[in-house]
């Protein structure tokens, strides 16, 4: 195995198929020829020489190959192993260093390739991502915001960095970017931290304002968080970039799609990460659980409620795409019951909510690098882009559940699966 020597002589890889997503379509008997860290060329067998020339052959042609993943909501510093959240907080940064470098892995031996991670304690996802570039640990390509954006005890205050008022956003901004941030993760909305109030904005159109002409000033993005529909319409007037959750939510939990919202998103060209995996999950941990034992009261209204949730989150993901939002796929990856190794299972989300397998694939490669601003780096199998690349065993178009267990990885030109 060659995973982690350096590759020296170019490497062809013969394809069964290969997933052209930028035009949407199947590119049967392929090659694909990478050189460095890159590819060189791509086109059809027909066209090959001598393969000894060409340099070191790996013959997928019973395979299914695809660009690596991209998981565009995650927090690489957070457990995802069952543990709460309020427990994990106690831990030291030596603790949440660690468990971001076997979260990283987990990621990239699933096939998920860059990571947007929105989100971590002190920077420490920064150590990470130098120490994955050094090659001391494996795992994805990061793309990072670092410390979260939040209001004086608003949303994961016990991490962010809470500022109110448009000065302080201001300074916030510029001191994430001093720090190496890559954009800027603001909490419009409350959230899962006690007593922040989800369905209702975090802060005022003049504050996200002020951050995103910060950010945009020279050349960066700002994602949102909102669950709530006050905080939702807020970052769209201030003109955030991304919208992340999107939950249409109101009073006691109540989610409630509202498609003149949707028009305004899809007029503003704010892509939204739906994150539906993660509701999906919660209710999936209390049925496992039913089934061994009669559930409390509590866990019994839990259940309805969550149901009810991911019912509306489907519902909303298809009004969104009905009114011509963009979408693209990330999970919460790092939340309790949301692991890094199942990435696939958003996409069959997406594709629940109204989307063709395809699509999921597109809003997982090509989609999310363009809202990133690296389409000319990633998201798909292309000359001079970086060689990202996965193989799987059968058509993730008719089963997505295929994606499940990539057979060959290779991010940037290094083979870490054969």
């Amino acid at each position: 195995m060659k995973s982690l020597e350096k590759q020296i002589r170019p490497i062809l890889i013969k394809t069964g198929s290969l997933l052209d997503v930028e035009h949407e379509t199947i590119l049967p008997n392929a090659f694909v020829l990478v050189e460095g860290d890159k590819i060189s060329a791509v086109g059809s067998q027909k066209t090959l020489g001598s393969e000894e020339a060409l340099g070191e052959v790996i013959d997928l042609s019973d395979k299914y190959v695809l660009p690596g993943l991209i998981n565009s909501h995650a927090h690489l510093c957070m457990p995802a192993d069952g543990t709460p959240l309020t427990d994990f907080q106690t831990e030291t940064n030596e603790i949440w260093l660690l468990t971001a470098a076997r979260n990283a892995h987990k990621a990239l031996m699933s096939g998920v390739t860059t990571v947007r991670d929105c989100g971590d304690r002190d920077g420490l996802v920064f150590q990470l991502r130098r120490a994955i570039e050094k090659g001391l640990a494996q795992g994805p390509r990061i793309i990072q915001s670092g410390s979260f954006i939040t209001m004086t005890g608003g949303h994961a205050y016990q991490e962010g960095r809470e500022v109110d008022g448009v000065e302080e956003m201001v300074k916030a901004v510029r001191r994430s970017f001093k720090e190496g941030s890559d954009f800027i993760k603001v909490m419009a909305t409350g959230g899962g931290t006690p007593g922040t109030y989800p369905e209702f904005a975090s802060f005022s159109v003049p504050e996200l304002s002020a951050a995103v002409e910060t950010a945009h000033r020279i050349g960066k993005t700002v994602a949102a968080h909102c669950r709530g529909i006050p905080g939702i319409c807020n970052a769209i007037e201030a003109g955030v970039d991304h919208i992340e959750h999107a939950c249409f939510e109101l009073p006691e939990f109540v989610l409630e799609f509202d498609p003149a919202i949707a028009d305004r998103i899809a007029a503003s060209g704010i892509y939204v990460t739906p994150t539906i995996q993660l509701y999906r999950d919660m209710v999936n941990n209390l049925i496992e659980k039913q089934e061994k034992a009669p559930l409390s009261k509590e866990e019994e209204k839990k259940l309805n409620l969550m149901s009810r949730c991911v019912e509306e989150k489907l519902r909303s993901l298809q009004g969104m795409l009905d009114a011509g939002v963009i979408c693209v796929a990330g999970d919460d990856a790092g939340l309790p019951l949301t692991p890094f190794d199942r990435f696939w299972q958003e996409l069959d989300a997406m594709e629940a909510g109204g989307m063709t397998a395809m699509q999921t694939m597109v809003a997982a490669t090509k989609t999310a690098a363009t809202a990133m601003g690296r389409l000319d780096e990633i998201g798909s199998i292309a000359v001079g882009k970086q060689a990202d690349i996965i193989a799987v065993e059968s058509d993730p178009c008719r089963d997505i559940t295929a994606l499940a267990n990539p057979s060959f990885i290779m991010r940037a030109g290094r083979i870490y699966r054969q």
